[in-house]
């Protein structure tokens, strides 16, 4: 199946239905509501880029859970990634020095390189809840389905690099002259 640029309806349904239970528990986990979308974006990103293997195993094959046994399992596999990266070894051995930025001052003049997920998420109205801007399902479905399109078009180009890197060297060592001779 391949996998188009824009989330599919049944995807978009989906990040509807567990949204909110993941953000709660993305909270529960990181332990601060500001940081939870490091660990539910993560999910739901790698929720899309099995999508269509998830589909395939709910109409195909009958397995109506496929994609919430998924969801499970990465929610589960990603936490724990982020409490070894928090505990791990070396984890308190770097020093970072933060620079105060007030909202007042210009910010610094640097170039900032973001997804087209990023740029298109303003289009999409967000709702407010506690102060922060929590942006609606379609606006996650959309970010999460883009990370997931852009992480299997980076995959195969390395995967088409690699091939012609082997064939080249294939034919680099048919075309050699023999040792010796």
């Amino acid at each position: 199946m391949r996998m188009t640029s824009e989330p599919p309806a049944e995807y978009v349904a989906f990040v509807s239905r567990h949204l909110e239970p993941l953000r709660r528990d993305a909270v529960r986990v990181v332990g601060a509501e500001e940081d939870a979308d490091h660990l539910y974006a993560d999910v739901l990103t790698d929720v899309a880029t099995r999508w269509g293997w998830l589909e395939l195993q709910r109409t195909r094959l009958g397995h109506e859970d496929a994609a919430d046994d998924f969801l499970s399992r990465v929610f589960a596999r990603r936490s724990e990634r982020f409490f070894m990266a928090e505990d791990g070894p070396g984890a308190d051995d770097h020093e970072i020095q933060v620079t105060p930025w007030h909202p007042d001052e210009p910010p610094p003049a640097r170039r900032v390189y973001v997804s087209t997920a990023v740029r298109l998420a303003p289009m999409l109205v967000p709702k407010r809840r506690n102060s922060l801007f929590v942006a609606g399902p379609a606006c996650e479905a959309a970010i999460a389905w883009w990370h997931a399109y852009e992480t299997i078009r980076r995959r195969r180009l390395a995967y088409v690099g690699f091939v012609a890197l082997a064939l080249l060297m294939a034919l680099a060592n048919v075309t050699a002259p023999p040792p010796g001779g």
